[in-house]
């Protein structure tokens, strides 16, 4: 059985404080989009979201350090090396709502990738961690899409709520065509719940599959152990039934040899 390595073992134990670190770093991105807030209001958002982002840079560090191969590491944890380098240019970006997207949905994306590690958490192969992700997902490019599109001339996303009606109907695959995007950060939003969907749809329906058919296996198998033991027990009845006529000529045998008075075999 292969050895966990250090890096392994230590995002283990950081999977799941950095996945709700996550949770609170969207909310904090998408609390100004929903919610009128005055200066000094607005002021202490941003001090706690770049507070959660200074935590994804130490768990990032921490990461990086045990990581026996740096380069391999950084390859293969681009998301994660973008969600770190993105908010360092925010000052030098004149439109910072074009900035809050990337941010946002490289959030998103990190979180997904926690998710290879929360193996350990979450069972029924991962069916929770799918409906959490799902449900954050929609709200996330809801709330988004709604700052992006309502005062776009056509636009039909007018509310957070018509936001989020479109974000589900579009990660559902269901695409009623009711509301949708006329900006192309609009379309843009939609990629991910485009892309994501039949992913997390898969992952549920796999789940809930194997919920199901659990009892179908757990049954099956008890019918199968019930037929070895019949099986056993007809293999035992039927050497004992041949070996009998065996065991009464040697019964025999030693009562002739015991009448002549010689001795028993050992």
């Amino acid at each position: 059985m292969r050895q966990e390595t250090r890096l392994e073992r230590v995002e283990r134990y950081l999977a799941l404080p950095i996945l709700l670190t996550t949770a609170v770093f969207l909310m904090l991105v998408l609390l100004p989009f929903l919610v009128q807030l005055s200066p000094s209001a607005l002021y202490v958002v941003h001090l706690c979201e770049w507070a959660t982002y200074g935590l994804f840079v130490l768990e990032y560090t921490v990461r990086f350090f045990v990581a026996d191969n740096k380069k391999e590491f950084i390859w293969e944890n681009l998301i994660d090396t973008a969600v770190i380098i993105l908010p360092v240019f925010s000052p030098i970006i004149p439109d910072a709502r074009y900035l809050i997207g990337l941010r946002v949905i490289s959030a998103i994306a990190l979180m997904l990738d926690v998710g290879k590690d929360l193996h350990h958490l979450f069972r029924a192969k991962n069916v929770p961690y799918a409906m959490f992700c799902s449900l954050l997902t929609c709200v996330v490019c809801g709330v988004l899409a709604y700052n992006f599109e309502h005062a776009a001339n056509g636009a039909n996303i007018t509310s957070p709520q018509d936001g989020v009606w479109w974000a589900f109907a579009t990660l559902s695959t269901v695409g009623y065509g009711d509301k949708y995007p006329v900006t192309e950060i609009g379309r843009l939003l939609a990629l991910p719940l485009m892309v994501l969907g039949p992913l997390f749809i898969g992952i549920m329906t796999a789940g809930l599959t194997a919920t199901m058919m659990k009892p179908t296996e757990e049954e099956l198998a008890e019918e199968h152990r019930a037929d070895d033991e019949r099986l056993a027990f007809v293999i035992d009845q039927k050497v004992i039934e041949h070996l009998k006529p065996i065991n009464d000529k040697l019964d025999r045998a030693l009562a002739i040899l015991e009448a002549h008075g010689l001795p028993k075999p050992e």
